[in-house]
C-alpha cells in the first residue's frame, strides 16, 4: 500500500512541476530579434571582441539596435559587411583593416614553451601542437582575432601582415562564362 501511495505522490508532485515549467516557459520567454538571429549567423562566431562587445551575439544585437556599425567585425572581414549591408538594407562600407593585407598569426618557435594556452583559446583551431611541444599557426584558418596572443604568457605569438590569398582577390577581368555570348562564340572587343 505504501509503494501505491509513494507512486501516487511522486506522479502528482511531477506534474505540478512541468505544469509550472510549462507556464514559466509561456509567460517569460525573452523573444530574440528576428534581425538580430541573422546577423548573427552571418558573423564569424570567433568571440573575438575586437568589435568591442563580448561576442558575436551582442554586436549582432546592437547592430540590429542601429547602436553598432557593421565594419567592426576584423576577422569577418569585407564579405561579411557586405552581408550585414545587405541585411540591414544598408549602404556597404569599406573594411577597417587593409586591403591588400590581412594579419595572420606567427609564433616564435624558440620562445614557445608549450603551454598550450594558444591553441585553447583558438575559436578556428588555426594552431596546432601538443602540450609541452612547439606550435605553429596554421596561416590559411587564422582569422586575426588576436586572441592567442593575449594568452601567450611569454609573448612569443605576433601578428604579422601577410598578402591576400587567391580565394580572397578581386579579379579585374570577366569570367569565362561574361566572355561568351549566348551563341557561345567570343565576343570581340572593337
Amino acid at each position: 500500500m505504501n509503494l501505491v501511495l509513494i507512486i501516487l505522490l511522486f506522479t502528482v508532485l511531477f506534474g505540478l512541476t512541468g505544469a509550472l515549467l510549462g507556464f514559466s516557459a509561456h509567460h517569460f520567454k525573452v523573444v530574440e530579434s528576428p534581425v538580430a538571429g541573422k546577423l548573427n549567423d552571418v558573423l564569424p562566431q570567433t568571440q573575438c571582441g575586437q568589435c568591442g562587445y563580448a561576442g558575436c551575439k551582442q554586436y549582432a544585437e546592437a547592430m540590429a539596435k542601429n547602436e553598432a556599425g557593421i565594419d567592426l567585425c576584423v576577422p569577418g572581414g569585407q564579405s561579411t559587411i557586405d552581408a550585414l549591408a545587405a541585411i540591414l538594407n544598408i549602404p556597404a562600407v569599406k573594411a577597417q583593416q587593409d586591403s591588400d593585407l590581412r594579419a595572420v598569426a606567427f609564433i616564435e618557435e624558440n620562445l614557445c614553451i608549450g603551454c598550450s594556452k594558444c591553441s585553447n583559446s583558438c575559436p578556428v583551431d588555426a594552431i596546432v601542437g601538443a602540450s609541452k611541444m612547439i606550435h605553429t599557426v596554421i596561416g590559411n584558418r587564422c582569422t586575426s582575432c588576436r586572441l592567442c596572443e593575449t594568452t601567450c604568457p611569454t609573448g612569443c605569438i605576433s601578428m604579422i601582415k601577410v598578402p591576400k590569398r587567391p580565394d580572397e582577390w578581386n579579379f579585374c577581368y570577366p569570367s569565362l562564362k561574361e566572355q561568351f555570348d549566348n551563341d557561345g562564340k567570343p565576343e570581340l572587343e572593337n
